[in-house]
C-alpha cells in the first residue's frame, strides 16, 4: 500500500512540477509584455502576445493533466482535501512546496496581467485623446493634462494656460 502511495505522490509531484514550470514561464512572459508596453516596443509586444496564448494553452494542459490525475485516483483537488492528503504522508513537503509555489505564481500572473491591462488602458486613452486633439473641432483646453493623465478642461479662462484678451 505504501508503494502505491509513493507512486501516486511521485506522479503528482511530476505533474505539479510541470504545472509550476508552465506557470513560471507564463509569468516571465507577462513581465516581458509589461516591459514592452512600458517602452512602447511594438515588435516585442506583438511577438510576446502571440507567444502568450501558447503559454496559456500549455499551462491549461498541465493543470488539466494534474486535475484529471487527481480525480482518476480519487484525490480531490480542493485545498482542504489536498492538505489532508499531504499531511497523511511524512515525506510530502515537496508536494506542499509545489502547491504553494503554484498558488504564489498564479497570484503573480494575476497581478501582472492587471498591470498590463492598466498599461493598455492608459495607452489607449492617450491615443484617443491625441487623436481628438488633432481633429478640426478640438477643444484647445483638452491639450492640458491633470496629474492623473486625464485632460484638464478649464471652463474658467483665468485658469487657462493662454488668456486671450479682446481688442
Amino acid at each position: 500500500m505504501e508503494k502505491d502511495t509513493s507512486k501516486l505522490r511521485d506522479a503528482l509531484v511530476e505533474l505539479l512540477q510541470e504545472e509550476v514550470a508552465c506557470a513560471r514561464t507564463l509569468f516571465q512572459s507577462l513581465k516581458c509584455e509589461s516591459a514592452a508596453l512600458e517602452s512602447l516596443d511594438e515588435k516585442l509586444v506583438f511577438i510576446n502576445s502571440a507567444n502568450k496564448q501558447k503559454l496559456i494553452d500549455s499551462l491549461q494542459q498541465a493543470s488539466n493533466a494534474r486535475i484529471d490525475f487527481m480525480h482518476e485516483h480519487q484525490l480531490s483537488s480542493s485545498p482542504a482535501v489536498v492538505e489532508e492528503y499531504t499531511i497523511s504522508s511524512n515525506s510530502n513537503t515537496e508536494l506542499d512546496t509545489l502547491f504553494i509555489q503554484l498558488s504564489e505564481i498564479a497570484q503573480q500572473c494575476f497581478d501582472e496581467n492587471k498591470i498590463i491591462g492598466q498599461l493598455i488602458h492608459r495607452r489607449t486613452l492617450f491615443i484617443t485623446q491625441t487623436l481628438s486633439s488633432l481633429s478640426p473641432s478640438a477643444n484647445l483646453h483638452g491639450l492640458t493634462y491633470s496629474e492623473d493623465g486625464s485632460t484638464a478642461y478649464e471652463s474658467d479662462s483665468r485658469n487657462s494656460l493662454f488668456h486671450l484678451t479682446e481688442i
